[in-house]
Protein backbone atom coordinates (compact mmCIF):
# COMPACT_ATOMS: atom_id res chain seq x y z
CA UNK A 1 0.00 0.00 0.00
CA UNK A 2 2.80 2.41 0.91
CA UNK A 3 4.54 1.69 -2.39
CA UNK A 4 1.38 2.64 -4.31
CA UNK A 5 1.23 6.01 -2.50
CA UNK A 6 4.90 6.63 -3.22
CA UNK A 7 4.34 5.68 -6.86
CA UNK A 8 1.38 8.11 -7.16
CA UNK A 9 3.35 10.87 -5.46
CA UNK A 10 6.28 10.29 -7.80
CA UNK A 11 4.00 10.37 -10.86
CA UNK A 12 2.29 13.62 -9.81
CA UNK A 13 5.55 15.52 -9.33
CA UNK A 14 6.99 17.53 -12.18
CA UNK A 15 10.51 18.65 -12.69
CA UNK A 16 11.59 22.27 -12.72
CA UNK A 17 12.10 22.01 -16.50
CA UNK A 18 8.59 20.65 -16.99
CA UNK A 19 7.19 23.44 -14.84
CA UNK A 20 9.14 26.07 -16.79
CA UNK A 21 7.89 24.67 -20.11
CA UNK A 22 4.32 24.55 -18.84
CA UNK A 23 4.58 28.09 -17.46
CA UNK A 24 6.09 29.39 -20.73
CA UNK A 25 3.34 27.67 -22.73
CA UNK A 26 0.70 29.20 -20.48
CA UNK A 27 2.24 32.70 -20.81
CA UNK A 28 2.25 32.32 -24.62
CA UNK A 29 -1.41 31.29 -24.57
CA UNK A 30 -2.27 34.30 -22.39
CA UNK A 31 -0.36 36.63 -24.72
CA UNK A 32 -2.10 35.13 -27.75
CA UNK A 33 -5.50 35.46 -26.08
CA UNK A 34 -4.79 39.08 -25.11
CA UNK A 35 -3.76 39.84 -28.71
CA UNK A 36 -6.92 38.24 -30.11
CA UNK A 37 -9.06 40.09 -27.57
CA UNK A 38 -7.47 43.41 -28.55
CA UNK A 39 -8.12 42.65 -32.23
CA UNK A 40 -11.76 41.82 -31.50
CA UNK A 41 -12.15 45.00 -29.46
CA UNK A 42 -10.68 47.05 -32.30
CA UNK A 43 -13.00 45.36 -34.80
CA UNK A 44 -15.98 46.13 -32.57
CA UNK A 45 -14.89 49.76 -32.20
CA UNK A 46 -14.43 50.04 -35.99
CA UNK A 47 -17.88 48.54 -36.53
CA UNK A 48 -19.52 51.23 -34.41
CA UNK A 49 -17.47 54.01 -36.00
CA UNK A 50 -18.42 52.70 -39.45
CA UNK A 51 -22.09 52.41 -38.51
CA UNK A 52 -22.07 55.92 -37.08
CA UNK A 53 -20.32 57.28 -40.18
CA UNK A 54 -22.80 55.49 -42.44
CA UNK A 55 -25.78 56.96 -40.58
CA UNK A 56 -24.25 60.45 -40.65
CA UNK A 57 -23.57 60.09 -44.37
CA UNK A 58 -27.13 58.90 -44.94
CA UNK A 59 -28.54 61.86 -43.01
CA UNK A 60 -26.47 64.28 -45.12
CA UNK A 61 -26.92 62.45 -48.44
CA UNK A 62 -29.35 64.91 -49.97
CA UNK A 63 -27.25 67.97 -49.07
CA UNK A 64 -24.10 66.25 -50.31
CA UNK A 65 -25.78 65.31 -53.57
CA UNK A 66 -27.25 68.76 -54.24
CA UNK A 67 -24.01 70.58 -53.47
CA UNK A 68 -21.84 68.22 -55.55
CA UNK A 69 -20.53 68.47 -59.08
CA UNK A 70 -21.82 66.06 -61.75
CA UNK A 71 -18.90 63.60 -61.36
CA UNK A 72 -19.30 63.52 -57.58
CA UNK A 73 -23.04 62.89 -58.03
CA UNK A 74 -22.26 59.95 -60.29
CA UNK A 75 -19.90 58.56 -57.66
CA UNK A 76 -22.49 58.96 -54.91
CA UNK A 77 -25.14 57.26 -57.03
CA UNK A 78 -22.74 54.43 -57.87
CA UNK A 79 -21.91 54.03 -54.16
CA UNK A 80 -25.54 53.85 -53.08
CA UNK A 81 -27.52 52.53 -56.08
CA UNK A 82 -27.32 49.75 -58.65
CA UNK A 83 -29.38 48.57 -61.61
CA UNK A 84 -30.64 52.04 -62.44
CA UNK A 85 -33.45 52.07 -65.01
CA UNK A 86 -35.75 54.76 -66.30
CA UNK A 87 -39.33 53.49 -66.56
CA UNK A 88 -41.74 56.09 -68.02
CA UNK A 89 -39.99 59.04 -66.39
CA UNK A 90 -39.65 57.13 -63.13
CA UNK A 91 -36.24 56.09 -61.85
CA UNK A 92 -36.19 52.46 -60.73
CA UNK A 93 -33.21 51.22 -58.72
CA UNK A 94 -31.87 48.75 -56.20
CA UNK A 95 -29.81 49.94 -53.27
CA UNK A 96 -26.30 48.66 -52.63
CA UNK A 97 -25.54 47.03 -49.30
CA UNK A 98 -25.76 48.33 -46.55
CA UNK A 99 -28.04 51.06 -47.90
CA UNK A 100 -30.62 48.44 -48.87
CA UNK A 101 -31.07 47.60 -45.20
CA UNK A 102 -31.61 51.25 -44.35
CA UNK A 103 -34.30 51.53 -47.02
CA UNK A 104 -36.02 48.38 -45.79
CA UNK A 105 -36.01 49.73 -42.24
CA UNK A 106 -37.36 53.06 -43.46
CA UNK A 107 -40.37 51.27 -44.99
CA UNK A 108 -40.87 49.16 -41.88
CA UNK A 109 -43.13 49.70 -38.93
CA UNK A 110 -40.34 48.36 -36.71
CA UNK A 111 -39.09 51.84 -35.84
CA UNK A 112 -40.59 52.66 -32.48
CA UNK A 113 -40.01 55.58 -30.17
CA UNK A 114 -37.19 54.88 -27.78
CA UNK A 115 -38.38 53.98 -24.31
CA UNK A 116 -36.31 55.07 -21.36
CA UNK A 117 -36.01 53.40 -17.99
CA UNK A 118 -38.61 55.72 -16.47
CA UNK A 119 -41.95 54.57 -17.86
CA UNK A 120 -43.98 57.19 -16.03
CA UNK A 121 -45.80 59.81 -18.12
CA UNK A 122 -43.86 63.01 -18.65
CA UNK A 123 -45.22 66.15 -16.96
Amino acid sequence: MKSQKKEKARILRITDDEYDRYYQSLREKITDTDTRLAMLQEAEDNYYVTAKYLLELTNRAYDLFVSSEAEERRQLMKLVLRNLKLDNKKLVFEAQKPFDTLLKCNDSKLWLPRLDSNQEPSP
